[in-house]
């Protein structure tokens, strides 16, 4: 599973290291919005990436986005 974030937000950053520092088993990957991968997969995908500030999960075909996002992080 990647996880897409806002690289410039404090509190996506945070949650980030929130994610690193419990994911015993290494079930995600992690790239900023701003990155050259995060561009491409939101491409491959057609996501608009203008205005996204958030987070992003990708897990498989299904993508999750925002407070939905989190919610399946933390689950």
């Amino acid at each position: 599973m990647v996880i897409l974030f806002d690289g410039v937000c404090n509190l996506c950053n945070g949650f980030v290291k929130f994610v690193i520092k419990h994911d015993k088993q290494n079930r995600f990957q992690f790239a900023s919005l701003q990155s050259n991968y995060g561009r491409e997969l939101m491409k491959y995908h057609n996501i608009e990436s203008g205005t996204l500030e958030t987070v992003l999960l990708f897990n498989g075909n299904k993508i999750y986005k925002k407070s939905d996002a989190v919610i399946h992080i933390i689950n």
